[in-house]
């Protein structure tokens, strides 16, 4: 620790490294922090009416006690599951508290910096939650329903989408739990169970509890506000909320140059066991020996104690003991009063339980680092119980600076916690230790790498960052805060959506944030070319901003200069350093042929290394020997004397010269036809042409006027490459070739001398390389071989843009595709254009580690905003639908006549879509990647053997776990059992089936808790095909007989419905029996059509009114119904015409018994209906039943009806084998 300095044992302390949170009023940790230093309340007073308005139990609402107070968390209910790989399915099951607590250790992650994937050690997890506040269910699985919402699993589960490989261990000690989680961490720290560790806690109430019940001499305050310490103390107020905070041993977080909120020095945990005049009253003996051990722990001197935190419940009984428990631990040492300041979080958010431990601890932290007190709320005078006068202690009711201790000491502070039960915890800590001032930092452009789970949460982050920089190059030092930020950002979770931003310089930080583009989606790196310039490129130190910047291009190109030295006898420093270079270097053959070499090789090479395999590489002239040998066909030593044979050989040549033309190979042909002997075709480009030549003939066509009209460049170089001139060095090259034994290239390379895909083994040859000396580079052809290979990413590896313009020129090419050059023109740009070529690689997913750039020292790491997550809220909470959304709940509908296999296909896809929470389904969608787990793999497996008959294995869907291959598994193990056109299977079983029609939606959706509630062994199918709007009774019924007959083509039959589908099932019993066939029993539930004597159902008054009653709703989306509806136009369509077709539908007689279960337990109603069939039926059997019309069909109410349903079957049906066996 010499450049730290801090009193205290740094083997035992642990570093406060990283915070998150969300609190009432408070999102984040600079919320939370401006609305303690603003002395903000986060306490909801909420209005009776509109607790009313919004279902809240009017009788609880108006009693006279009832307090309608809380802290709640905005939002609390949203999750953004796809950043987390969950279904929308699986995260309707998950408990809000999960879903806010994996959201809030993953900001904790990126405010530390702590990326897992990349973290050289193991990163544990501690913490506890309240129990589920989501209702138990019946019809989801019960495993999947335990693993979403207890709290045994809330941190194993986190450590699994986190990838958190240290101890996940979830603490439950009621109030004291987050508080508990953090001693518990700290002593897996400090015993080498993991070398970082979250730790905290969340508790969220349940849905519509937006107040309680006062209770004179409870723990809850009488007016909704609770006042710690004060006179008017009288109770505390619940409260939700969401901590975590990341930690690391000091030694270690010192040597990491963490960001250092504070530092834990010392932490104690014990219980009261029996001392106390209760279980749940709290212990003075119990909290006075936690908080001795703490101070003993942290070998702190309490009189050094500069504030506490205290548990703070407001209680008449809870504070008393809790400061008479401070002030016996704090008289050990010292007889001081009023000495230290004490406070309580929870008259700004209330008692948020699981959470409230380390929301003091957080509170704490943040007053250390700002070096500032901030007040508790509500305090006026003390509470006399309490004899402040007599402490060590005074209340911090305002906010003040906080005085640094003498002689350079460290600020220190204390916080309890103490659990309901007796479990007590303490922490003692101090501000951060004084570290030495880092070297200046080095000015110029830095890279800001920001990253996303979806392009939204990267821009607000991007916004947010402006913000922060913008604020902070105010009071700091801005090179500094931009270093920083750089190095941060870095070392974050690389997330799929990013942005890799470079700034020129702090002052331009904020602004160039804001105007960004960035990616419109994530692109990938699987059609990346790499593209290598040619000799006349190499300019002084063109590498010098990669060795400056890039620790592993340093390393690299040192390699290569001891191996070229060694090999060629030639120092490539000027390369990279141009105060190295004697004047004329760079003119050299030799010096530009290797330099491209090696500059070219250690580029590429790394990027490789990286993971950014290239689909091709194309080399202009020289730049072919170095895609060759990134290829693989020769060794870096073997290249460099290749190259160096091939250099020196030609700078042996005699004299001649190069220029450049903006024509074509073919215009100037024409241009110059045979007028001038010697000039040749050295470079064939899109529109550029370079021409090449001894000098007599190339001075001749220069002074002429053949060229006239044309923009001519005349080319830095002494002879004339790629002509005939080059024939004497070609012969050399030949034997330098066949001394160098050569591999097959592992990547395609383009042939310069064909413009097509090099042969791998004619790579090899003396004559390729022969050849590709002496003839022309035919680049145009070269490069339409690469476009025609579909790259969308073309890097070049050299200086400047030379094969990136010719790439840009040609006719074929395409603006959406990416350039990447890696070394600019402009010396001065260097940094900027190697940062923001990096930048777009990382952006595309290689594994950079751009913190190496941000040179040395590194720069600390420091606390930046961190990305939000999208604000989506699963279809089902739990509270009145199932965990799948209405539509993908549907059982499976066969085929319509003609259909064929596309009506099993759009079953499994609607099994598919109910699994995941998704719309539809593609064959190359893939269930583990849309958030599919191997437990809602065997759940979807089991939906399609009860709806399809096929038996798939899990093992052979997850081998291939893609839509498609599901749907070949399913065709293949039974295709032909899928229920005939018309049907649906809701339950299988033996016998006759017991047919159910579908409801005024179409659908038979509704009957699936009813089928798997009954106790029939017979089958149960539901009658449920597409019917044309405006289609009659008579017609929907008449379909459905027909399907019901493929199914059993003879009577007796058990049919029914429910609401529109008993009207259906009326009319359908009447054609079936007018056919000769015989129903042994009509089922109707809630539904039925009364005798009109041969008139329309819409002249009956009360079934008129109440029709039209329910139109209107759905006309408005009035109701819960008619809201629905509203949102789903197709079903609202639907559903009007079916009520139309009803109030027009005229019954008549059926000769068969008919039982009528409605939910109306009135003696009266029971009579009218019974009246309203008696001329329609053989015999009416009314049966009351639980629940309403639209709630009897579901739990708890859906027991009661199958328990009806099954007496009815058993009373009326015949379950007797006839000529009428169902089909399969």
């Amino acid at each position: 620790m010499s450049t730290q300095s801090h009193p205290h044992d740094s083997e035992t302390a642990v570093a406060v490294v990283g915070m998150a949170c969300r609190y009432p009023g408070a999102p984040d940790v600079r919320s939370f922090w401006h609305a303690l230093r603003s002395g903000s309340e986060g306490i909801t007073q909420f209005k009776r009416d509109d607790l009313v308005a919004a279902g809240a139990d009017p009788d609880l609402v108006w009693h006279p006690d009832y307090v309608a107070a809380r802290g709640v968390l905005d939002g609390s209910r949203s999750f953004d599951w796809r950043a987390f790989g969950y279904s929308r399915a699986e995260a309707a099951l998950l408990d809000p508290q999960h879903r806010v607590f994996l959201e809030c250790a993953a900001a904790a992650l990126d405010d530390a910096a702590l990326d897992p994937a990349r973290f050289p050690g193991w990163i544990g997890l501690y913490a506890g939650s309240e129990g589920p506040v989501l209702p138990q269910r019946d019809d989801v699985d019960a495993l999947a329903q335990m693993i979403g919402r207890r709290p045994d699993f809330l941190t194993t589960r986190a450590a699994y989408k986190l990838g958190l490989r240290g101890p996940a261990v979830t603490v439950q000690t009621a109030c004291s739990t987050s508080l508990t989680a953090v001693h518990t961490a700290v002593q897996s720290l400090l015993s080498y169970e993991c070398d970082a560790a979250l730790a905290g806690g969340v508790s969220l109430a349940p849905q519509g509890e937006w107040g309680y019940l006062y209770q004179e001499g409870g723990i809850l305050s009488p007016d909704g506000h609770c006042r710690p310490f004060d006179e008017e103390a009288r109770g505390t107020v619940p409260g939700e909320g969401v901590g975590l905070v990341v930690l690391k041993r000091l030694d270690d977080a010192l040597r990491d140059d963490d960001r250092i909120a504070g530092v834990l020095l010392g932490t104690a945990l014990n219980n009261d066991g029996s001392d106390k005049i209760g279980y749940t009253a709290p212990s003075l003996a119990g909290q006075r020996d936690a908080i001795l051990l703490a101070q003993k722990t942290a070998g702190v001197d309490p009189a050094e104690i500069g504030y506490v935190e205290a548990h703070g419940t407001a209680t008449r009984m809870g504070d008393p003991v809790e400061l008479q428990a401070l002030t016996d631990a704090f008289r050990t040492s010292t007889e001081a009063v009023r000495g230290c300041w004490i406070g309580a979080v929870k008259s700004n958010i209330g008692h948020t339980g699981s959470a409230s431990g380390v929301a003091g601890l957080i509170k704490t932290l943040l007053m250390l680092e700002h070096g500032e007190l901030v007040p508790t709320l509500h305090y006026q005078r003390p509470n006399p119980l309490l004899g402040l006068d007599s402490t060590p202690f005074e209340v911090c009711a305002r906010r003040a600076p906080w005085p640094a201790p003498d002689g350079g000491r460290p600020r220190l502070a204390a916080v309890s916690s103490f659990g309901v039960g007796g479990t007590n915890a303490h922490v003692v800590l101090a501000q951060a230790p004084v570290r030495a001032l880092p070297a200046a930092a080095r000015g110029g452009p830095r890279l800001l790498a920001l990253s996303g789970t979806s392009a939204r949460s990267r821009d607000a982050l991007r916004d947010e960052l402006a913000d922060a920089l913008g604020s902070g190059a105010a009071h700091e030092d801005g090179d500094a805060l931009l270093a920083q930020a750089a190095r941060t950002l870095a070392d974050r979770r690389r997330l799929p959506w990013r942005q890799a931003v470079v700034v020129d310089g702090s002052e331009n930080a904020a602004g160039t944030l804001r105007v960004a583009a960035p990616l419109a989606s994530p692109a990938g790196l699987d059609r990346v070319a790499f593209l290598l310039p040619g000799q006349g490129t190499l300019t002084g130190a063109a590498g010098a901003a990669a060795y400056r910047l890039q620790p592993s291009f340093r390393a690299a190109f040192d390699t290569w200069r001891e191996t070229v030295r060694d090999v060629c006898g030639v120092d490539l420093a000027p390369v990279v350093d141009e105060q190295a270079a004697p004047g004329g270097w760079f003119e050299d053959t030799v010096h530009q042929q290797l330099g491209l070499l090696v500059l070219g090789h250690t580029l590429g090479r790394n990027l490789m290394d990286l993971g950014v395999t290239p689909s091709a590489l194309l080399g202009n002239s020289i730049g072919e020997y170095t895609a060759a040998t990134l290829a693989g066909v020769w060794s870096p030593e073997q290249a460099a004397r290749l190259v160096h044979a091939r250099a020196t050989a030609m700078r042996d040549t005699e004299p001649g010269r190069m220029a450049a033309v903006t024509a074509s190979r073919a215009e100037l042909a024409a241009r110059l036809g045979q007028a001038h002997p010697g000039v040749e075709v050295a470079v064939a480009g899109p529109g550029r042409t370079v021409l090449a030549g001894p000098c007599a003939a190339m001075d001749r066509l220069l002074d002429g006027d053949t060229l006239d009209g044309l923009d001519v460049r005349l080319l830095d170089v002494r002879h004339a490459f790629h002509s005939s001139a080059m024939t004497e060095a070609a012969d050399a090259l030949r034997a330098a070739v066949v001394a160098e034994p050569s591999q097959a290239p592992a990547l395609r390379v383009v042939a310069n001398s064909t413009g097509t895909w090099a042969d791998p083994e004619h790579l090899r040859t003396p004559d390729h390389w022969a050849r590709q000396l002496r003839g022309t580079v035919r680049l145009e052809s070269g490069l339409t071989t690469l476009l025609d290979a579909g790259c969308d990413l073309y890097v070049e590896l050299g200086p400047g843009t030379s094969t990136i313009g010719a790439l840009r020129r040609h006719t074929a090419w395409d603006p959406a595709h990416t350039t990447v050059p890696f070394i600019g023109a402009e010396p001065d740009r260097a940094e900027a254009t190697l940062l923001r070529a990096l930048g777009t690689l990382w952006e595309r997913g290689a594994g950079i580690d751009l913190a190496e750039l941000a040179g040395t020292p590194r720069p600390r790491r420091r606390s930046l905003p961190v990305q939000s997550y999208d604000p989506v809220e699963p279809e089902d909470d739990g509270a009145h639908t199932t965990g799948r959304d209405a539509s993908a709940r549907a059982p499976q509908r066969s085929a319509e006549p003609g259909e064929g296999r596309g009506g099993l296909a759009r079953t499994v896809e609607r099994l598919w879509c109910a699994a995941l929470g998704v719309n539809g389904a593609s064959a190359g969608d893939d269930f583990l990647a849309l958030g599919g787990e191997s437990l809602s793999a065997v759940t979807l497996m089991g939906d399609v053997r009860r709806r399809t008959a096929a038996t798939v294995a899990v093992a052979d869907f997850l081998a291939d776990p893609t839509f498609g291959n599901l749907l070949a598994l399913v065709e293949r193990a039974g295709e032909a059992a899928a229920p005939p056109a018309g049907t649906v299977r809701l339950r299988p079983g033996t016998g006759r089936p017991v047919f159910l029609v579908a409801d005024s939606l179409d659908s038979t959706a509704g009957y699936q808790e009813l089928a798997a509630a009954l106790d029939t062994t017979r089958p149960v199918h539901g009658l449920e095909s597409a019917q044309p709007l405006g289609a009659s009774v008579s017609h929907i019924a008449g379909r459905h007989v027909a399907a019901l007959r493929a199914v059993q083509p003879e009577g007796p039959y058990t049919l029914g419905g429910w609401s529109f589908g008993a009207v259906v099932a009326q009319e359908a019993a009447r054609q079936l029996t007018g056919a000769g066939q015989r129903v042994d029993v009509l089922l109707c539930l809630d539904g039925y059509a009364p005798d009109r004597k041969g008139r329309p159902v819409a002249t009956d008054p009360a079934f008129l009114t109440a029709q039209l009653r329910l139109q209107a709703d759905v006309l408005l989306g009035r109701g819960t119904f008619g809201a629905k509806l509203a949102r789903a136009p197709r079903p609202r369509r639907v559903f009007l015409s079916r009520i139309r077709a009803l109030l027009r539908h005229r019954p008549r007689p059926v000769p068969c018994p008919a039982v009528v279960l409605t939910a109306s337990a009135r003696p009266a109603d029971a009579a009218r209906i019974r009246r309203a069939l008696a001329l329609l039926h053989t015999s009416t059997e009314i049966r009351p039943v639980p629940g309403d019309h639209w709630s009897m069909l579901t739990a708890p109410h859906v027991g009661a009806v199958a328990r009806e349903t099954d007496r009815a079957i058993a009373l009326h049906g015949h379950t007797d084998r006839t000529d009428g066996e169902p089909r399969p």
